[in-house]
């Protein structure tokens, strides 16, 4: 069975962007959307980028766990992942929420507080949105507008060609003992890459390392090799603390766990390894023609990983 063909998120994407899809207008900005962690509007000069995120109350938090600050910090942050995802400096943000009538007012301000405060760091202030309240658990959806930088180009999920070695930002594994709730959007390394090293193509790790990478595949049309003995190094201690807790491999925590918000980066053969290194770079891995992921292990023998990791509609 082809793994993209099966139900779910990714299916129902699929859909929504064949309902949508409309004829190429007669001139710029051209639309390039359903594709990349932000939907691209071109011009003469610079990209103009946007992106939006909603997170659920029991689903992405636990409002009975996580404070208010904390929940509207994430908020902004899963977005301004979303950036650093395509090289994007954020500009400004709309946070809309829709309000559980069981939170007080000053949660409620203590929760657009964290996600304000947060944008700041990175220049992207709440300029608007839209409040409202039911019933139900609390929902806040953040769409952030974006640019690249002066002179450069997004980096699309599309461009990763054979050859290409793959690396990441960080380890992977185990976010949900609370690195989920307190990581760092990787925008000034993803500037940094654009810059230096000429991407071919790069996603933020969201829904877990084994899926996010097989969107890269599926959009740039090649497989990839990872390398066991790497992915071990690059597996974080909050992976294996967790396989003592759930008897689950580490090794699988760090493949499939998500919410890691590390960069999977597709970058030419002939990338600088020193500037990978002063990037905080770490390789995985090559692209291969083909499809699918397979790990390779010291002794040769290469073992197949499904794409599978955090989906809605399961």
């Amino acid at each position: 069975m082809n793994v993209y063909s099966r139900k779910g998120e990714a299916a129902l994407i699929r859909r929504i962007r064949s309902e949508l899809q409309t004829p190429a207008p007669a001139r710029e900005p051209r639309p390039r959307n359903f594709i990349d962690d932000m939907a691209l509007l071109t011009d003469d000069s610079q990209a103009l980028l946007w992106t939006v995120d909603m997170l659920m109350d029991g689903v992405d938090f636990r409002s009975t766990e996580h404070d208010w600050y904390d929940i509207g910090r994430k908020a902004m942050a899963v977005n301004l992942s979303d950036c650093a995802a395509m090289a994007a400096q954020p500009l400004a943000a709309l946070c809309a929420v829709s309000l559980s009538n069981h939170l007080a007012q000053d949660d409620a301000v203590n929760l657009v507080r964290g996600a304000h405060g947060f944008g700041l760091r990175w220049n992207c202030p709440i300029v608007g949105g839209d409040t409202n309240s039911w019933d139900q658990p609390t929902v806040i959806a953040i769409t952030i507008a974006a640019r690249t930088e002066s002179g450069r180009k997004p980096v699309c999920r599309d461009g990763a060609r054979p050859g290409d070695l793959i690396y990441l930002s960080g380890p992977v594994g185990g976010s949900i003992l609370g690195r989920h709730m307190a990581f760092e959007p990787r925008i000034e390394t993803a500037l940094a890459i654009n810059r230096q090293l000429a991407p071919h193509a790069m996603i933020d790790i969201s829904d877990g390392l084994a899926l996010d990478l097989s969107r890269v595949l599926e959009a740039s049309q090649c497989a990839a090799v990872l390398d066991a003995r790497a992915l071990d190094a690059l597996t974080h201690t909050d992976a294996q603390r967790l396989s003592v807790r759930d008897g689950r491999p580490a090794r699988e925590h760090a493949l499939h766990d998500g919410e890691d918000f590390e960069l999977i980066v597709m970058l030419p053969p002939n990338a600088d390894p020193a500037a990978c290194q002063a990037l905080g770079l770490h390789a995985l891995g090559r692209i291969e023609s083909g499809s699918g992921v397979v790990l390779s292990d010291p002794d040769g023998r290469q073992t197949p990983i499904e794409p599978r990791g955090w989906e809605h509609f399961q």
